[in-house]
């Protein structure tokens, strides 16, 4: 499937920087624009399921994934290192248009949506695949949407008569990995972050099903 570059996932919020951040309820109609930041402390590779990534260059390592971190190592290139956990941040969301409507939603085709990435729904760990779901919101309307049928600047996974929504403009976000060293280290690294129509991502990239081609 397309490399998409949806990073946040947006069920589970918390504080950053004194802002209070909003949870959105899938489903649910009628709630106001989600105010930023948002923050998801439960990313990829997901609490309780940890992962073994080889780096292939140097990481800084910090404390903490918020802007007051420190640095406390350097992951070094053919390292392995275990994944703990993942947080994702948006700071701006991509902006998307409804492009098909299925009836069973109160949007029609045309309409804006602002995009928070992807909701993993379901783990199976032992053969490493991830059940997910984009989170997007649109009027007043928390929905979700099959990767898949999310296009970006015109083009999905299932081809231009597949496509449901269609990410137009790119917003401004981070995704950060908690790992642990052989010797025992604990700490932030930097995963990938988007800035618009630039990008930057690291090794980490990999262990979540929906970065595969």
């Amino acid at each position: 499937m397309a490399a998409i570059r949806l990073i946040a996932i947006v069920l589970l919020t918390s504080l950053l920087n004194g802002q209070e951040a909003s949870t959105p309820q899938i489903g649910k109609s009628q709630t106001p624009k989600p105010k930023l930041p948002v923050v998801d402390d439960n990313a990829c590779p997901g609490k309780g399921r940890t992962t073994s990534v080889k780096v292939s260059q140097d990481y800084h390592v910090y404390s903490s994934w918020k802007s007051d971190g420190k640095s406390i190592g350097t992951l070094k290139a053919g390292e392995e290192v275990t994944a703990l956990g993942g947080v994702n941040l948006i700071r701006e969301p991509d902006i998307a248009v409804i492009k098909y409507d299925d009836g069973y939603r109160s949007l029609k085709v045309g309409d804006a949506a602002l995009s928070y990435g992807i909701e993993v729904l379901e783990v199976d760990r032992v053969n490493g695949v991830w059940d997910a779901g984009v989170v997007f919101w649109s009027n007043g309307v928390w929905f979700l949407e099959d990767p898949e049928r999310v296009a970006e600047q015109g083009v999905c996974g299932l081809g231009d008569s597949g496509c449901s929504v269609d990410i137009i403009k790119y917003g401004v976000s981070e995704w950060w990995v908690q790992v642990k060293t052989n010797s025992g280290l604990t700490g932030w690294v930097l995963a990938e972050k988007f800035n618009h129509d630039k990008d930057w991502s690291s090794d980490f990239v990999r262990m979540c099903h929906f970065y595969e081609d």
